[in-house]
């Protein structure tokens, strides 16, 4: 009998051991404590699985100020329970430690879902109740479809505003950039008035640079291992395009007529080699001639042939918004995301991203089957675990420098 208590005590004691390793590895072991932190954070971001952070953390702080002289609006979301006056528990969810806590700014792409949008506030609630103070700004250019030449400035007013909300930690204060976010982000990451501020920037889907961008697009064609191979650009991105097209010439007649000619067949089915009409080529000059070459252009070679023959201006706005010409200026860790089937922006654009970034700050690239564009594709399943493991992955190596 004395023997049969023993072994009831020693497995009823099991558990409670078990139970103590895993604190004292989550509080001394950090790859397993990341790992935790990741896989609680992760559903929480992409409003799939258990959301542990909902149930257990209040709910944010939210707020709404102007980040620039024209009143462009950003979100502020705070742990809940903080204030202005009252940054925060030293000892929230993300393990800031002190009263400090870890900053992000999100930076969303072109024709962007709005600030209340439900998938935007998932995810700006998500990071508060995991500890981080988190700016999201709207740009009137980007919910319009356009990408003005000093949208990167945006990028840094906003970020220096973030920096100055109370109880934002100086040094853990990052940016995370979706599709034209994510390039603006790069651009503006290396901005010598924050570079030496940024902790870390992660860009998920961003392109390379604006010129390759648009000859992809009016080609329906990417570079695949040296070679033209076929690629279907999405429908917002094919409005984007022909805004940018229109957007080169001045309104009136000119502009009527190219609209009139390649608007169709941009939002449609694209080219074909009886595209290009002569007559019509008779009515432009300039920027509308050049846009309406590219539009028409079936063969890579002839678009850029077309884009070469834009006016300065026009080339220049292209070479402000590529951060393939920037980030060479980049001192803080970068990490990279791009899914392989994006019909937004081509996954194409991921390698010449990455063979840019110096190679001290490159920290993580990583590709997926997983997403459309930049949100996690409806109707997942067991297929999609190993593509999950390296989100949680990818995650987990960016809490590292983020926390």
């Amino acid at each position: 009998m004395p023997r049969a208590r023993q072994l009831l005590a020693v497995l009823l004691a099991v558990p409670a051991i078990l139970l103590g390793i895993g604190v004292l590895a989550f509080v001394l072991v950090q790859p397993f404590r990341g790992a935790v932190q990741t896989a609680v954070l992760v559903p929480e971001l992409i409003g799939a699985g258990p959301q542990l952070l909902g149930a257990t953390q209040p709910e944010p702080v939210r707020q709404t100020l102007a980040y620039t002289a024209r009143g462009d609006r950003m979100d502020i979301y705070r742990p809940g329970g903080s204030t202005a006056d009252q940054p925060g528990d030293p000892d929230g969810a993300g393990g800031g430690g002190g009263s400090l806590r870890p900053a992000v700014l999100i930076v969303l792409g072109v024709s962007p879902a709005p600030l209340d949008d439900p998938r935007v506030v998932r995810v700006g609630s998500a990071l508060a109740r995991f500890g981080f103070i988190v700016g999201i700004p709207s740009s009137r250019e980007l919910i319009q479809s356009r990408v003005a030449a000093d949208e990167p400035e945006r990028v840094v007013e906003a970020f220096a505003t973030l920096l100055r909300q109370p109880g934002v930690d100086p040094e853990r204060a990052g940016l995370l950039g979706f599709s034209v976010g994510g390039s603006l982000s790069l651009i503006a990451a290396g901005d010598p008035r924050i570079a030496d501020r940024v902790a870390y920037v992660n860009a998920f889907g961003a392109f390379a640079d604006a010129g390759t961008l648009l000859v992809d697009v009016a080609t329906r064609s990417v570079v695949r291992d040296g070679a033209a191979v076929v690629w279907q650009p999405g429908d917002l991105t094919r409005q984007v395009f022909l805004g940018l097209l229109l957007d080169a010439v001045p309104a009136g007649p000119e502009r009527d007529v190219l609209e009139g000619a390649v608007g169709p067949m941009v939002l449609g089915n694209g080219p074909t080699p009886g595209s290009y009409d002569r007559a019509v080529a008779s009515l432009l000059s300039g920027d509308a001639a050049a846009a309406y070459r590219l539009a028409t252009a079936t063969d890579r070679g002839a678009a850029a042939a077309a884009l070469a023959a834009l006016s300065p201006d026009r080339l220049a706005l292209l070479e402000a918004i590529s951060p393939v010409g920037y980030v060479d200026r980049l001192r803080a860790p970068v990490y990279l995301m791009h899914d392989e089937g994006d019909s937004a922006i081509p996954f194409s654009h991921l390698a010449p991203l990455a063979e840019a970034v110096p190679a001290e700050a490159l920290r993580r690239v990583t590709a997926f089957r997983l997403f459309d564009h930049v949100e996690v594709e409806k109707g997942i399943g067991l297929e999609a675990v190993p593509e999950l493991a390296k989100l949680l992955g990818h995650v987990s190596d960016l809490l590292g420098v983020a926390l």
